[in-house]
Parts: structure tokens; sequence; C-alpha cells
């Protein structure tokens, strides 16, 4: 995609606004979060423990991912040799 596809691209998607309350990205044109809006507290503490719950495992799945390409990349540096 070129540079000037993606300006375009950026352009045309909704404004997001990140929300003080949970931590969460809204759409500015919503103008609350629905993500948190109509939580009590017990449930925000939940959201949020699932939100880094989630954070957690992706990143747990991108450093499994990164080890397999680093062993994929020995293995066919050591085909050449």
């Amino acid at each position: 995609m070129s540079l000037g596809m993606s300006a375009a691209w950026r352009s045309m998607q909704p404004k997001k606004k990140r929300c003080k309350r949970c931590g969460l990205f809204y759409t500015k044109a919503l103008g609350k979060c629905n993500n948190c809006s109509h939580l009590n507290e017990s449930q925000l503490a939940q959201l949020k423990k699932q939100h880094q719950k989630s954070l957690s495992a992706n990143s747990a799945l991108g450093k499994t991912m990164l080890l397999c390409a680093v062993i994929i990349g020995l293995l066919l540096l050591a085909s050449f040799l």
C-alpha cells in the first residue's frame, strides 16, 4: 500500500479516544465509552483484569511466533551451508 493510499485509508477511519476510566479506545462520535460506561466498579475491575489477561496472552503468542521465525531462519541458513 502506498503512502498516499495509507493516508487516505486513515482519514476514513473514525477518530478514536482513550477512555480515562477503563483505558480502552472508543469512537469519539459516541461521546462516551461503550466499553465501560454501563459497568459498575466491580464489573470495571473485571473488564480491566480480562483485558490485561488478553494482553498477556497476545504477548506470549508474539514471543512464540518470534521463536518459530528464528528457528526457521536458522534452518534456512543451515540448508545453504
